[in-house]
């Protein structure tokens, strides 16, 4: 088991490391396609941000043990919008939010609740896939149908080219280190005794949100609050439905409906105070931050107890 905990350690740096660059050098490259920061962090970055849970849920599922990445890819959302936010904030300063999306509220919560509601019935089939995929596809189009309404244009003079051979060498590196963590995971699982969607939903979630973690930090340390919010949220909505659409066009995903009706719970109140908390008063203050995390804490918790 010693040897799976030091495989799974060094593969999950290696994946954080990894993402970090790639998230550096689309930043980069999103310079030519004329994009606001809101933009440009909610699609560009956030599908990069994305991407170790992706890699790590399509990995899993091809292995025929889709439980970690469902657990991965919905532990991910809870702890983007609550522990990663709130850590967002209160590491910088309060954030103030201009982006018009936040707006769509009632939207872009049930896109987050849309795989659970979907899986209510035990299974997560193809069927469902599509819907998801459909679903994530037209949220993203509405969003650039909007790029109008949008603040700041994304700036920033560098070789893309020189980026585009860093983007593409990291996502290499991604998809080996998510192989590697897909492989220790499920040994772990067997090993402890824990089931693989409870280790995906704590361990290797809390993992492969680090990518977006460092992001935002460093966006709201330079005075770009819109792209740590739009880094976030569109994370949240990439896994939410392409990824989970994806994983389930694969292969139809079983799951427990106990543990999922208690993963929506929290989903629910993980979306309800996000979303609350950033229309208040057009900023995210340190005291709903405290919030916000301590919410994250409640859900490891209920998750420990309920092995």
């Amino acid at each position: 088991m010693f040897k799976e905990v030091i495989i799974f350690i060094v593969a999950c740096l290696v994946l954080v490391k990894s993402a970090e660059y790639a998230v550096k050098s689309v930043e980069h490259i999103a310079r030519f396609l004329r994009l606001t920061e809101f933009v440009t962090s909610f699609l560009l970055v956030a599908f990069v941000s994305a991407m170790p849970e992706g890699l790590i849920s399509l990995i899993s599922s091809l292995k025929g043990d889709p439980g970690i990445g469902v657990g991965t890819l919905l532990g991910g959302n809870i702890a983007d919008l609550t522990l990663i936010l709130g850590l967002v904030t209160l590491a910088g300063h309060p954030i103030k939010i201009h982006s018009s999306i936040i707006k769509k509220d009632l939207y872009f919560a049930i896109l987050i609740l849309l795989p659970i509601i979907l899986g209510l019935n035990g299974i997560i089939s193809r069927v469902d896939g599509i819907i998801l995929l459909a679903a994530g596809i037209g949220f993203l189009i509405t969003l650039l149908k909007e790029r109008q309404y949008f603040h700041k244009p994304f700036q920033m003079k560098d070789h893309w080219i020189k980026h585009f051979i860093i983007f593409a060498i990291s996502i290499a590196i991604m998809l080996l280190s998510a192989y590697f963590i897909v492989q220790s995971s499920h040994s772990l699982s067997i090993e402890i005794g824990i089931p693989s969607l409870i280790i995906g939903l704590i361990l290797v979630a809390l993992g492969t949100t680090m990518p977006e973690f460092v992001f935002s930090l460093q966006s709201v340390r330079a005075g770009h609050g819109d792209m740590a919010i739009g880094d976030i949220l569109g994370v949240v909505v990439v896994d939410a439905c392409i990824m989970m659409g994806m994983l389930a066009l694969i292969s139809p995903i079983t799951v427990n409906v106990y543990i999922l009706s208690i993963i929506g719970v929290f989903t629910f109140l993980a979306v309800l105070f996000a979303l609350l908390f950033m229309r208040s008063d057009g900023m995210l203050t340190k005291n709903e931050a405290l919030t916000m995390v301590f919410l994250y804490i409640a859900f490891v918790v209920v998750q420990i107890l309920m092995r």
